[in-house]
């Protein structure tokens, strides 16, 4: 943990100092903005240490204030540097055409003071924008036939919820926001795919109440996040339990014709957690329901394919602020939406079997946001599942 929190320190400075740099062309030397820059940059380093590392609990409103102050100014700063890298680009794709082809293309390009001032202009618009853009959270409608439905039952519709990151920005307020969109859709059931909490959830009563005046008919069921742990997973399960949660971990539950198999989070492993292999869980459903695999991170082991129908996923936020976004496509294979899945190399025998099912699974957005309250390219949804019962079935 010391080598990371080195490694993001290096980071950041080398980051804040790229960006002082740029900044410096601009508006030349100068002590007084040079140590107020300095200044809010050491700001940013050590209360975003503090955040994650000193117990700030005794001090809500404090811990509040900071929270926004060095969340929004860290997303300020990034989209900062991201604007100057496509700035030096240009320049550079310029130089290169001005040498080639004898072009004078670097006498169109403002100047340096001109540059600086766009991007911080640039910054300052996305973070406005994007404030607005992570509160308007959207239903996102999808439907899938299936033949595994009971007799009698045309539809069950399922409300996907995941990312909300309860803690000190996401209260109450936002919470009640994300669980509108859920009440307007009237779910059958409601399911939480992990990182709803990001803090100790322990007096946190309003959230709680607005949970527990969902009623779905079916219920809600919830499984663990990557934050879940972070957070303390003991806590967190005692709060989706008293939220009128049924906490799915490492098991599966019918309900409604439907089988839920919930899977507790990978980082379980590092906190001392052993979890069965989810094939040896899934082999053992019946073939004539349609399984629902809820697991907070979108990874697929190829031996289960074909052994559920959908898998609910969240974790990547679509990146949050773009172009994080691309981050994300490189660490996991799927991104946001509906994906069929096939059968690899490594897996999929299933598929061979008499009652194989052709399996998918949907990656979402997430509701929340985790560190700057903040969404660029990455608009919040609340997931609406309609499964029906397939024609002729």
């Amino acid at each position: 943990m010391r080598l990371i929190g080195i490694l993001i320190t290096v980071t950041l400075a080398a980051h804040y100092s790229y960006i002082y740099v740029r900044l410096r062309n601009a508006v030349g030397p100068g002590w007084k903005w040079t140590v107020l820059y300095a200044a809010f940059a050491l700001f940013l380093v050590f209360g975003s240490r503090a955040l994650w590392q000193v117990d700030l609990g005794d001090y809500p409103e404090f811990r509040k204030v900071l929270s926004y102050s060095v969340y929004m100014g860290l997303a300020f700063f990034f989209i900062l540097f991201t604007a100057f890298v496509a700035i030096d680009m240009v320049r550079f794709l310029a130089w290169l055409a001005d040498t080639l082809f004898s072009t004078d293309l670097r006498g169109l390009l403002p100047s340096p003071r001109g540059r600086a001032w766009a991007a911080v202009g640039f910054a300052l618009l996305v973070c406005a924008y994007g404030w607005f853009e992570a509160l308007n959270v959207q239903p996102r409608h999808v439907t899938i036939e299936t033949k595994r439905l009971p007799a009698g039952t045309d539809r069950i519709r399922i409300a996907q919820i995941t990312d909300v990151h309860l803690g000190w920005i996401i209260q109450e307020k936002r919470l009640d926001r994300i669980l509108s969109v859920v009440r307007a859709a009237e779910p059958d059931l409601v399911v939480s795919t992990g990182d709803l909490v990001d803090d100790n959830m322990e007096f946190r009563d309003e959230e709680i109440a607005l949970f527990r005046g969902l009623i779905p008919p079916l219920g809600i069921y919830a499984v663990t996040g990557n934050h879940e742990y972070h957070a303390g997973v003991r806590q967190a399960v005692e709060f989706n339990e008293r939220a009128g949660m049924k906490v799915l971990r490492n098991k599966y539950h019918s309900v409604g014709g439907l089988v839920l198999v919930g899977m507790d989070d990978p980082s379980a492993r590092h906190y001392g957690e052993a979890a069965p292999p989810e094939q040896a869980i899934l082999a053992s459903l019946p073939g004539d329901r349609f399984v629902v695999l809820l697991k907070h991170q979108p990874k697929v082991e190829p031996e289960s394919v074909g052994l559920f129908d959908l898998q609910l996923s969240g974790h990547t936020h679509g990146g949050q602020i773009w172009p994080f976004y691309w981050l994300t496509r490189m660490v996991y294979e799927y991104r946001p939406g509906l994906r069929t899945l096939t059968p690899s190399s490594r897996g999929g025998e299933a598929y061979a079997a008499e009652n194989s099912r052709e399996s998918s699974i949907y990656v979402s957005n997430g509701a929340g946001t985790w560190g700057p309250p903040l969404r660029f390219f990455a608009p919040p949804e609340v997931t609406i599942f309609d499964i029906v019962r397939k024609n002729g079935s």
